[in-house]
């Protein structure tokens, strides 16, 4: 899903992840590289490896940022391994969760209440209007360092949301951050070196002979990965040929929603070495419908699983699990084991990236990207399956604590625990690092973010009056009635800005919350849909649960 015109886009500048990192070496146990003995995490271990093996009572040492080791219960430590700082986890640790994709600096927004069938991602995203008054419109004023000056803010917001969700990777990026230096929380596929190459994202596929030509060098220098296809409209398969013809289908390509791809273009992808993202709750509330995953499994193609973005999907990857969960039960008829569906959230994903042997599985000289979810289900797949954000007990990126349990937080960082995030119904507290560990980024915590972030979306005009840039607002002005303003800009002018250029404010926005539960507001949406097919109607029945461990 895209959402704004090139006009549009050009002036959005989003803080999100960050800067290359050496590339890692093949799987084995890296040098030491510091005296620092490292982390050792202890629980059920689901290693994502091809032989399947899940080590209950396992541990996983973690070192200068990579997994160093995985011992199985019982066995031998290294002399390092013994002093190591030991957290018992007390539930099943996972790969980091890799969302392929996402448009994180829209998770500020939520769901949107869609009324209608669309035919493909051309027909919203220019011809709504309620959908730019609600999106496009003040996402501009929002993120314009004239206007509100909110990109840090929403980029971070983005990485909040992530994190709560189990999500270690995302895609979604920008590539020309203000802040090219260092790493902020999650990685990011566009700007994070793990694999030998980087990646491109494009929402259009190409326009003018210009356009293709930068395509074609960005899937020479690295990956490409590309909306194609979304929606059923027979022009949506018209993409794929275009693409085609221009050279750009082989390993690199990476296609998103693929929803108007034929059993024949699968065959010719799969025969290639392209991989597809499925996002399957997005499409349905969109389009009525989904990709042919059927026909892509067939095929060969490997396939991710991603939630698009907040604005009609999944708050995170986490999520979109259950919703993948109920398409395959009900209109797959299980197709994919539940191994398969984990897998596409944590082996295929890496394996798309050229990440293979260096993330996606839990193992030695691996980065050291973890999740730790509640042990509540006895077979491991299902038990991440079913797990909801309150689940969440630790995340970890690059071998550091950011995110979960308040308590567990504190006890799996050396420079102690992050700030209270989020307190569910039962009185379980979530924390979070609202800070880039390590960077020269501002300082700001997650109250501070959420409160200034809810005053932009409330388009409240003495914030913009104070945060923006008085000579451009004076300038927008002077073609509005009543003209620029004679004296400084004040609450009045913003206000007669932000109705006369942008016809803002259009309705009352609240800020998304981070995870399903706090959010009064997305089942409701969601189940109004008239696109939902009936039995993704059951998709609240897993958020019911109580989220306490239940083995």
């Amino acid at each position: 899903m895209r959402v704004a015109s090139s006009s549009v886009l050009s002036i959005l500048v989003f803080l999100l992840a960050a800067c290359a990192q050496p590339v890692l070496p093949p799987a084995s146990v890296p040098s030491v590289e510091s005296a620092d003995p490292g982390l050792l995490l202890t629980g059920r271990v689901v290693t994502m490896n091809e032989a399947g093996e899940v080590l209950d009572g396992g541990r996983v040492w973690i070192r200068n940022g990579r997994i160093a080791a995985v011992f199985a219960a019982g066995a031998a430590l290294p002399a390092a391994a013994e002093t190591a700082r030991r957290v018992e986890t007390g539930g099943a640790i996972y790969p980091g969760l890799i969302d392929l994709h996402n448009h994180p600096e829209y998770a500020i927004y939520p769901i949107l209440p869609i009324g209608r069938a669309y035919k493909d991602r051309y027909e919203w995203r220019f011809y709504d209007d309620a959908y730019n008054q609600r999106i496009t419109w003040p996402q501009v004023v929002l993120a314009n360092a004239d206007y509100f000056n909110l990109a840090l803010e929403i980029g971070r917001y983005g990485e909040y949301k992530a994190l709560a969700g189990g999500t270690t990777t995302l895609q979604g990026g920008r590539s020309n951050l203000p802040y090219s230096t260092s790493e902020c929380l999650v990685r990011n596929i566009e700007n994070t070196r793990i694999g030998d190459r980087l990646a491109t994202s494009r929402v259009d596929i190409g326009r003018d002979a210009v356009e293709w030509a930068d395509l074609l060098k960005a899937r020479n220098n690295g990956l490409l990965v590309v909306h194609l296809a979304e929606g059923p409209s027979a022009r949506m398969a018209t993409e794929y040929e275009a693409i085609s013809k221009s050279g750009l289908v082989g390993p690199e390509l990476i296609a998103i929603h693929g929803v108007g791809l034929t059993e024949a273009q699968f065959k010719d992808m799969a025969a290639r070495g392209a991989k597809l993202v499925w996002s399957p709750l997005s499409n349905f509330l969109l389009y009525g419908k989904t990709a042919n995953v059927a026909a892509a499994r067939a095929a060969g193609v490997s396939i991710s699983l991603a939630p698009d973005w907040a604005p009609s999907g999944s708050k995170s990857v986490l999520g979109e699990l259950k919703v993948a969960d109920l398409v395959n039960r009900h209109q797959l008829k299980g197709l994919f084991s539940d191994r398969e569906l984990v897998d596409m959230v944590t082996g295929n994903p890496a394996r798309a990236m050229g990440w293979a042997g260096r993330a996606g599985q839990i193992a030695a000289g691996q980065v050291a990207d973890l999740v730790v979810v509640d042990h509540r289900h006895a077979d491991a797949y299902r038990n991440l399956i079913e797990a909801i954000e309150e689940n969440v007990r630790l995340v970890l990126v690059r071998g550091d604590a950011l995110y979960g349990d308040e308590a567990l937080l504190g006890s799996a960082r050396s420079s102690g625990g992050g700030e209270r995030a989020i307190v569910f119904d039962g009185g379980r507290a979530k924390a979070l690092v609202p800070d880039c560990p390590g960077s020269a980024l501002p300082l700001m915590s997650l109250a501070e973010t959420r409160a200034r972030l809810q005053r932009g979306l409330d388009m409240d005009p003495a914030f913009l009056a104070r945060q923006g840039s008085a000579a451009r607002i004076s300038q927008e002005l002077s073609r509005c009635p009543g003209g620029a303003p004679s004296s400084a800009i004040g609450e009045e002018d913003a206000k007669r800005f932000l109705a006369c250029r942008y016809s803002l404010p259009y309705e009352k926005t609240r800020l998304s919350p981070l995870t399903t539960n706090e959010d009064p507001d997305f089942m409701s949406r969601l189940m109004a849909n008239p696109n939902l097919p009936p039995y993704l109607k059951a998709l609240p029945d897993y958020y019911r649960q109580t989220g306490r461990p239940i083995r």
